[in-house]
């Protein structure tokens, strides 16, 4: 990190002094993550004891971040609506195009998103990538800073500072029941809700937390796959039960893969009989060529000097696999360059330069059949914080990069998800560590 807040220093110290009472305190932590809802695939999800600590500057710097770019991508989305030549540089298939052109019933494009950056506690921040279609990663990250919020480390650093947390499930809530209650005219109405996804996915404890939430708030709901969903009567049920609502954590492009056994589903979403949030338009912007096409001045004439600049500085150079130009960078200096596809998550097929031979890399660029599938980008080194560890019960400081990933609701900047991990690719909780996101201000 080129800059690192007092905090940071306070606590290594701490734990070094008095190894043996905080190797029993990150004990403690630990079983108080495995007891609550942070589970992953049965598994308590792999965190980091020492925090990221930002504060308000950091704040105000990623309030700054989502505010603009995400001005940017409603432009984006706009020019997509409204411009068929605009819309052709997707090269999206019939169904989705169709299914994006449908008025989700409510003005915000993407009302959930996460937005992946290197940070390194300055201006010089770069875009990694943007999830806007079935956004996860809040219960990765809030049971944790709550369980290292309790700690005895936290407890002596809060005699100099004032440390909370960015809590991300209420202000979801709130958030989706505002798209609802635009969707259908009915302020505080109490609706049925369908959190959606398919059967078997991991992140079922999230789901179950959103789902305690709901029915405390009166809002009878219900964890489902969108198989399970019958359309009559211009209504979409589940089993026996009406459903006016739909969190959708089911991906866009898989439910386009999967139209035939989702048609009900598609039906009453084309028919504007169903609030679906997010709406199939968010795809738009989580489709990773958007950076590809945001680097194209010429086919994103509509953005103004200050958003031009904003992407020149920000995003990675990015381009189509399938451009001869792109390719021969890509070929040839195979230490700036990562390979990815465009529609796929946590880092399945993605590929880094810097890892690979000369050899080992061409072949990879070479079994790549559909060169429009892929995506040639900078490769930008990952920030790397110094990390409190525990080893055979003794503290020692380890090196990590991290990846900082931004919280969007309804276009505002609501809380921080960050991963941690040796290499690279930092993308799922099976690669890497979560670390708790704490703000810290001075008393």
């Amino acid at each position: 990190m080129k800059s690192i807040l007092p905090i940071y220093k306070e606590f290594s110290n701490e734990i070094l002094e008095y190894p043996d009472r905080y190797f029993r305190d990150f004990t403690k932590v630990k079983q108080e993550v495995a007891n609550s809802t942070a589970i992953y695939k049965g598994e308590p999800i792999a965190f980091h004891y020492q925090p990221m600590f930002f504060d308000e500057r950091d704040v105000q710097r990623f309030e700054q971040i989502v505010e603009t770019f995400s001005s940017i991508l409603k432009k984006v989305i706009d020019e997509y609506l409204n411009n068929s030549v605009f819309r052709s540089y997707f090269d999206f298939p019939a169904l989705m195009v169709k299914l994006i052109l449908t008025d989700p019933g409510y003005a915000m494009p993407f009302p959930m998103a996460r937005f992946d950056i290197f940070y390194s506690y300055d201006d010089d921040f770069q875009f990694c990538e943007l999830n806007t279609d079935g956004t996860s990663g809040m219960n990765e990250s809030n049971p944790i800073e709550k369980a290292v919020l309790s700690s005895q480390i936290l407890k002596v650093l809060q005699k100099k500072f004032r440390v909370s947390y960015f809590e991300l499930f209420h202000p979801w809530i709130e958030d989706l029941l505002r798209c609802y209650a635009e969707f259908s005219g009915m302020a505080n109405s109490k609706p049925s809700i369908a959190i959606m996804d398919w059967e078997g996915v991991a992140t079922i404890e999230e789901f179950k937390v959103f789902q305690k939430m709901l029915m405390l708030r009166g809002c009878n709901t219900v964890i489902c796959d969108p198989r399970e969903l019958i359309y009559k009567n211009k209504k979409l049920y589940h089993k026996d039960i009406p459903i006016d609502l739909i969190y959708r954590r089911s991906l866009t492009f898989e439910i386009c893969e999967r139209a035939d056994e989702v048609k009900d589903l598609i039906a009453a979403y084309e028919g504007g009989n169903v609030c679906m949030v997010g709406p199939f338009r968010s795809h738009v912007i989580h489709n990773k060529r958007i950076f590809s096409i945001l680097h194209d001045a010429e086919k994103t004439t509509f953005l103004n000097d200050v958003e031009r600049a904003f992407i020149d500085k920000h995003i990675p150079y990015t381009r189509d696999l399938s451009d001869p130009e792109a390719e021969d960078r890509a070929r040839h200096k195979k230490d700036a360059y990562i390979l990815k596809p465009m529609d796929r998550y946590a880092a399945k097929g993605v590929f880094v330069g810097v890892d690979q031979s000369q050899e080992e890399w061409e072949q990879k660029i070479d079994a790549i059949e559909d060169r429009g599938s892929y995506l040639v980008q900078r490769f930008i080194e990952p920030p790397v914080i110094d990390c409190v560890e525990f080893s055979n019960e003794k503290p020692w400081m380890a090196h990590y990069k991290y990846i900082t990933g931004l919280f969007v609701y309804n276009g505002r900047f609501n809380g921080i998800y960050t991963r941690a991990g040796t290499s690279n690719v930092i993308a799922s909780v099976t690669g890497c560590k979560i670390m708790p996101n704490l703000y810290v201000r001075e008393m």
